[in-house]
């Protein structure tokens, strides 16, 4: 019973039960990884997420998975996947790291400003729902502290207050800036190993380039089975929908 129920909290499912097939299938994945059968832990946990279930640690499990396969697009996948629910997982960073070093493509980006990075730092340290759940509790520390003074009629407590508002404020700005980014941005991994990019959807066309397994793009749109993409530098693309696998 209690293995169950640790299962259930490593699925970080929200609901009260998980159904028993889940529950069975990764089992056998992390007891495949145990005895160094990764393709089965693949096989097992990427059948979970057809079926509509997804958490960071499975994510972070698949990623070690596909590492030890040498999978460098499905490693990178799986681990963006995790921190894209997870954004604090210091182990799927670690890790994504080092699968990083295994992307071909070394795309250079510019060099931002000390103060923006800080920002994006505290940003993408929480997910979007971590940031709403913060809004609220600030939100629900303002109410009792308001209501206490009005009761006890505690002038002082208008500094605390005034602390709690400029917090308020600056999560508001996170988590506005969370939602814009889980809802405009798109971006995908690079999943064969060597992937043509044409300067326009179909084969026919000019041959762009080459891009290697792992590779992050942004995806602009997609057209007849083609995807549109954006590197880092600002080279625009197309490649075939399968070569590639949205985060």
């Amino acid at each position: 019973m209690l293995r169950k129920f640790l299962l259930i909290l490593v699925l970080g499912n929200i609901s009260f039960s998980i159904h028993p097939d889940i529950l069975k299938k990764y089992q056998n994945g992390l007891d495949a990884y145990s005895d160094g059968n990764y393709q089965l832990t693949i096989q097992e946990m990427e059948s979970i997420l057809r079926q509509n279930w997804e958490s960071p640690q499975l994510y972070y499990n698949l990623g070690n998975a596909y590492f030890r396969e040498k999978s460098v697009g499905g490693s990178v996948w799986a681990y963006e996947k995790c921190l894209l629910l997870d954004p604090s997982h210091s182990d799927a960073k670690y890790n994504l790291s080092i699968a990083n070093l295994n992307v071909i493509d070394k795309i250079e980006t510019p060099e931002f400003p000390i103060y923006l990075k800080l920002y994006n730092a505290v940003k993408n340290y929480f997910n979007l729902n971590d940031w709403i759940n913060i809004l609220l509790l600030s939100l629900l520390a303002m109410s009792i502290l308001v209501s206490v003074r009005k009761i006890f009629r505690l002038k002082w407590f208008l500094n605390f207050e005034l602390l709690i508002i400029i917090e308020l404020i600056i999560v508001f700005i996170f988590c506005l800036h969370s939602f814009i980014d889980n809802n405009s941005k798109s971006e995908g991994i690079i999943y064969e190993k060597v992937v043509v990019v044409f300067s326009e959807p179909n084969e026919y066309s000019s041959k762009i380039m080459e891009v290697h397994e792992g590779l992050k793009v942004k995806i602009l749109n997609s057209q007849d089975g083609w995807i549109n993409f954006e590197l880092l530098d600002g080279t625009v693309g197309w490649i075939i929908e399968k070569q590639i696998r949205n985060i």
